[in-house]
């Protein structure tokens, strides 16, 4: 047996002697070359600041281009543009207000505007530039205080250009006693949306920096590590930036605006608590006496493997988003991964190279050997936590608290509705915001996006008195404002309005009374969709088919295309997570109870989100992307936070039961980990700065779920977990012993010999290096 013990060491020594020598290289790479390797860098951020950026790709004007090929509603929307001359949906409109009434001196002068703008451009005396308005079209509404007028422009011009033609246009109004003139639509509110984030970006970048600054001094009382944070966070920043554009445009795929914050946010946040954990490093091997480069080395020795193993959890996790088949999330997936490959790049490599240009100036004024570095040494509430958890009563206990704190902040989540509206989540006061609020309290919010009914079949335009009892029908229907159709188009011949010029389409123009891209409206759209082949037998229309098309339409399949997706990526991030813990802690039963912990802590923090947002503050619901990404950066985050504390407790079972190993790693990891968790907390919750309801959500989502998962996940539900699991903790290796085995004297001096090299090496705070090593 003590044959097959030592030979089963000396397998387990193998790959760990060949890691050493790795490490070893590594670090003396590093660290001898630290003036290269500082120069290196500089000129990557010199390049990526003097180089063109190539563009992302970009994206299409039109909202529907979010859709796949095979959507139905993009389907029947190409189907509608064949058969009619005149479109019926526009993007951009001008809604004319007086609190009073509009006079018919303004509705005459709507109308004869309107005319001008089209008749100067079939004429050719539109002005040239930046794009024309081709058309504008009023549209009659039941409302005596608002008139509404689409615009149409030219092909190929911008949303800013084609939000400035309407702006133009909305200043005729103006001079008016009493009337008012927005402009409002989709295209007016993805511009506002891009506005606002590019007028706060550089405030949340310059705020989230000092943030980091700040945290990083207290934690230090340094001046220069704060420094040497923001040094090695900027330069990593703008390369990525650079990166991520060139990649996009070599790949084809676009960068869509939402992604700056969050790659400046998630790169911001890894380095620092990258650097956190070489700081205190090598804070300790000073404090005891080791020569500048030397502690560096041992720095790079001792924390680098655990922080390139948590930065590639954390890159393979958001890199599982390349799974979705929508285009918008596939974007997503390779500029997080990439953000997060460059943070553990510079972090092993600069944070490193400065630490041993340095040595202990890093630490000025409060120098070293006065013990205020995160170290092994915890408080009593962080070794009473672990030593309750490492038994089996109090582990049950923690788990029935964690569980029962959890399990009913997600049990919300169930009700989480997903909204695409644009003008809905824009600051009070923006003006794009009050057009829509106005249409909201005249009862046809809907108009500025209505939905297009197309009625097919053969010489159906003749059945001119099913089709008008059809849209009396409509008009009856739940959410539905106004039907304009057939009963507005009474003589035969004006067909390619209503009716196509071969007869064989009719179309009408539904008018909801909420948001049209947000979740009650859609709702009424799906329940619509429903009963429309009904309400054509009971109109008495024969030999018809119904198609649905607008942007209600194609928001509804956003929705359910994202709920999709959601259950897909989830399941493939949790694998990719799965088989990254597993190999690293050589166990399988461990790494699926602790990410089922996350994915449970995950499912809280967006229950909670659910009642914040949806029932508090009376959102429409979530922005429909945010419940997606924040859940995957969350499991992600999670996994990279198992791998320092999970990976602590491996290295310490390999020494002593699984009881002692808990009691002794949870709290020497605990306060590197709540500090790492406090500050990617705080750096997320920095996203609130931009006036945008997708980021108020990011940043609370986030914030909320690092917290639950640095002060609950981590040290309660986590030594639980493992306690209960004893032995089976480590399946199929045979690493966790819940109990003491006797041994013979040639293990005890082997041990003995262990330990000794084990106290020589001085693990720092997270364990150090990957279990087993």
């Amino acid at each position: 047996m003590l044959a097959a013990r030592s030979s089963a060491r000396s397998a387990l020594r193998a790959p760990a002697s060949a890691a050493s020598a790795a490490g070893r290289a590594f670090r003396s790479a590093v660290v001898a070359g630290r003036w290269l390797v500082i120069a290196a860098w500089l000129a990557a951020a010199v390049a990526a600041v003097l180089l063109p950026t190539p563009s992302g790709g970009g994206g299409s004007n039109n909202f529907g281009s979010l859709l796949p090929p095979s959507s139905e509603a993009a389907q029947v929307q190409q189907r509608s543009i064949e058969k009619f001359s005149v479109p019926v949906l526009s993007q951009t409109a001008v809604v004319v207000h007086d609190p009073g009434g509009l006079s018919a001196l303004t509705r005459a002068d709507i109308a004869l505007w309107a005319l001008q703008h089209t008749q100067e451009f079939l004429r050719g005396e539109a002005p040239t530039g930046r794009g024309n308005i081709i058309a504008a079209v009023p549209l009659p509404t039941s409302t005596p205080e608002t008139a509404v007028t689409y615009l149409y422009t030219t092909g190929g011009t911008s949303l800013a250009d084609s939000t400035a033609l309407a702006r133009q246009y909305a200043a005729h109004f103006r001079n008016q006693a009493g009337v008012d003139a927005y402009v409002t639509g989709i295209t007016p509110a993805r511009v506002q949306q891009a506005y606002h984030l590019e007028s706060r970006l550089h405030l949340f970048e310059v705020a989230t920096l000092v943030l980091i600054a700040v945290v990083v001094a207290l934690t230090f009382r340094s001046a220069v590590a704060p420094l040497v944070v923001l040094l090695a966070a900027g330069i990593g920043y703008l390369v990525a930036t650079h990166l991520l554009a060139r990649a996009a445009a070599a790949l084809g795929f676009a960068l869509p605006d939402q992604l700056q914050p969050l790659t400046a946010a998630l790169l911001i946040g890894v380095v620092t608590d990258y650097c956190v954990l070489f700081f205190s490093g090598m804070r300790r091997h000073l404090d005891a006496g080791l020569p500048s480069h030397e502690a560096a080395r041992r720095a790079v020795t001792t924390d680098g493997p655990i922080i390139a193993v948590a930065g590639i959890t954390v890159a393979a996790g958001t890199a599982a988003l390349l799974v979705a088949d929508f285009e918008l999330f596939r974007a997503f997936g390779p500029a997080l991964s990439l953000t997060v490959v460059v943070g553990v790049v510079v972090s092993l490599t600069l944070v490193p190279a400065m630490m041993a240009v340095l040595g202990p100036r890093l630490f000025f004024p409060s120098g070293v050997a006065r013990g205020h570095a995160l170290d092994r040494r915890a408080g009593r509430g962080a070794r009473w936590l672990a030593r309750s958890a490492s038994s089996r009563r109090g582990a049950w206990v923690a788990l029935l608290v964690g569980v029962g704190i959890l399990l009913p902040a997600a049990l919300p989540v169930t009700g989480l509705r997903l909204d695409l509206s644009f003008s809905s989540g824009l600051p009070s006061g923006d003006p794009v915001r009050q057009g829509a609020e106005v249409l909201d309290d005249a009862g046809v919010r809907g108009v500025v996006a209505p939905t297009e009914l197309l009625v097919e079949g053969p010489d159906v335009a003749d059945q001119r008195a099913a089709l008008e009892r059809f849209q009396q029908l409509l008009n009856r229907q739940p959410g539905v404002a106004e039907v304009l159709g057939a009963a507005q188009s009474p003589l035969a011949e004006e067909y390619g309005i209503v009716f196509s010029a071969d007869g064989d389409a009719a179309r009408f123009v539904v008018i909801f009374d909420s948001d049209p891209l947000a979740a009650t409206a859609i709702s009424d759209l799906r329940r619509l969709e429903d009963r429309l082949p009904g309400l054509l037998e009971q109109a008495g229309v024969d030999g018809a088919t119904v198609g649905v098309a607008g942007q209600t339409a194609v928001a509804s399949e956003l929705a359910l295309i994202t709920q999709e997706n959601l259950w897909r990526t989830m399941i493939a991030v949790l694998i990719v997570e799965f088989v990254i813990l597993a190999f690293y802690l050589r166990a399988v039963l461990a790494p699926l109870f602790l990410l089922a912990a996350s994915a449970l802590g995950v499912a809280a923090s967006l229950g909670v989100a659910v009642l914040v947002f949806q029932d508090l503050l009376e959102d429409p619901g979530l922005t429909f992307y945010v419940p997606f990404t924040t859940a995957v950066l969350l499991l992600a985050l999670g996994s990279d936070y198992n791998v320092f504390a999970v990976g602590s407790i491996w290295d310490e079972a390999g020494r002593r039961p699984l009881r002692e190993a808990i009691a002794v790693a949870m709290p020497a990891t605990s306060r590197a980990i709540s500090a790492a968790g406090v500050i990617l907390a705080a750096t997320f919750a920095m996203v609130a700065i931009i006036p945008l309801d997708s980021f108020r959500q990011v940043a609370f989502i986030m914030a909320l779920g690092l917290l639950i998962d640095t002060f609950l996940i981590r040290p309660v539900l986590t030594p639980a977990i493992l306690t209960l699991l004893g032995r089976a903790a480590g399946w199929p290796s045979r690493r966790i012993r819940i109990s003491e085995q006797p041994i013979g004297a040639a293990e005890q001096n082997a041990l003995l010999e262990q330990r000794e090299d084990d106290a020589r090496e001085e693990p720092v705070l997270a364990g150090a290096g990957a279990p087993g090593t």
